[in-house]
């Protein structure tokens, strides 16, 4: 059993899990083995997100009253907690679909921008474009808005060279 002191460093370093956060999802891993647990926090790396298994009382006492404190409420029977750190539809899309894999395990909900979300919304979340995917699509419009302009610019100017050189061939011809 945990000393005080040691229950007081774990609620302090799950503090420390919750800085700088976007997103936290709240998940029951029960039946998943060490090995996918490991796999899973492998594919949440790259997304910049880290998953804590913790106890109950640990995680309500670290959430309190902060940004993440609607998480108290997910957190009932075994809790893995899920924070993402930039793009939040990474991390939910990560863990929805790894569970859907595995078909173990399952999401009990979220918080975003202080807001708890049901496990429907946290599907919803994963299911939107990824931030690189809409960066990239913006990036397409303007590329494209760029090259219309360009084409157009450069129809001009063809338009008014013929129109010289036929102006040209009529003076000379005169």
């Amino acid at each position: 059993m945990a000393t005080k002191v040691r229950k007081q460093e774990l609620v302090s370093e799950l503090r420390e899990f919750f800085d700088n956060g976007k997103v936290a999802i709240v998940t029951d891993l029960s039946g998943l083995t060490v090995a996918e647990i490991t796999q899973f926090r492998r594919k949440l790396a790259k997304d910049r997100a880290k998953c804590r298994i913790a106890k109950n009382t640990l995680i309500k006492l670290a959430a309190g009253d902060g940004e993440f404190g609607p998480v108290q409420g997910f957190a009932k029977g075994p809790t893995a907690l899920v924070i993402g750190y930039e793009d939040p539809a990474a991390p939910a899309k990560t863990t929805s679909d790894f569970l859907k894999s595995i078909k173990k395990g399952s999401i009990r909900g979220g918080v975003i921008e202080g807001r708890a979300i049901s496990p429907a919304e946290v599907k919803a979340l994963a299911e939107l474009p990824s931030k690189d995917q809409l960066l990239a699509s913006i990036m397409g419009g303007l590329d494209s808005g760029a090259r219309g302009i360009a084409g157009l610019l450069d129809a001009i100017i063809r338009d008014i060279a013929v129109l010289a050189e036929e102006v040209a061939k009529k003076h000379n011809a005169a």
